[in-house]
């Protein structure tokens, strides 16, 4: 039995999913709070770029949700 995995989904239309990736894989984290560190400073760096006027809007953390990561099968 493999760790629990969690991921950052984000809002995209009607739906979340993870539009991480980490070399092209959906990017996850160990710990929940790992996860959430990441989104912390994701959505820092996402303020920073519309404070430099290279980002029109800034999301919102109501965009994003910390779930468990469950593996795709085809």
């Amino acid at each position: 039995m493999t760790a629990q995995r969690w991921e950052v989904l984000t809002l995209c239309g009607n739906y979340y999913e993870n539009v991480w990736e980490c070399d092209g894989k959906p990017e996850t984290f160990a710990t929940v709070d790992d996860a959430d560190a990441a989104l912390v400073e994701h959505l820092r760096d996402c303020q920073w770029a519309v404070d430099a006027g290279d980002l029109d809007d800034m999301p919102t953390r109501d965009d994003f949700l910390i779930a468990p990561f469950v593996e795709a099968t085809r």
